[in-house]
């Protein structure tokens, strides 16, 4: 497969990757608890009867999560027949909107749905020097992620320090996670915490 129908494939599979990213503002801000917290429910749901069902090789097709899956899947999902980064995004995903101000909660989706997109589709394309500790990743797709991350938060109306502490830590999240389906659950998680933080001591 050359570079550029790699660079295509990804822009496909990221196309489902940030549509979270995308209905962030209107459903968990603009929406509030009472609108997001079912919707991430009824997600986080869906995905997770879809994992049982691949775990225990049923025929049983979940809606939504099963043609998510076909789109999105990676050989090595495909082959260990799972899907356990769409559960972990939509399990932090409901944590965050039922414990957190709106605000703070749709800027942690947004940084892990863009920036994860972002990191994946400028690496594909643009290649170039490799990081260190994970040779899978690349400064061009890092650098990616943080410029995605930074301008999520700003977009939600973090203030710029914030949006750049949340930026970096969630890059370096991502960074380190030696495996594609673990940044699901520790990006947003690591912009969540980052956020609270970075609130509280700048009151």
């Amino acid at each position: 497969m050359s570079r550029w129908d790699e660079v295509v494939r990804e822009v496909k599979r990221k196309s489902i990757h940030i549509i979270p990213g995308v209905m962030a503002i209107p459903v968990v801000v603009w929406g509030g608890k009472l609108v997001s917290v079912p919707i991430a429910a009824f997600f986080f749901t869906l995905y997770l009867l879809h994992e049982v069902s691949l775990r225990i090789n049923t025929r049983f097709k979940v809606p939504i999560a099963y043609h998510t899956y076909m789109m999105m899947a990676r050989e090595e999902e495909i082959k260990g027949k799972h899907f356990r980064g769409a559960t972990y995004f939509w399990g932090i995903t409901l944590l965050l909107v039922a414990l957190l101000p709106p605000i703070h909660a749709a800027a942690s989706v947004m940084v892990s749905a863009f920036g994860d997109a972002a990191a994946a589709i400028v690496g594909k394309a643009v290649g170039g020097p490799k990081l260190p500790l994970v040779p899978r990743k690349t400064l061009a797709g890092t650098t990616a992620m943080f410029l995605a991350g930074t301008a999520s938060c700003l977009a939600v109306g973090l203030p710029v320090l914030i949006a750049l502490l949340t930026a970096t830590t969630s890059t370096v999240a991502e960074w380190l996670c030696r495996r594609s389906v673990d940044d699901e659950l520790a990006v947003p998680a690591v912009a969540a915490v980052t956020i609270t933080i970075a609130v509280n001591a700048l009151k």
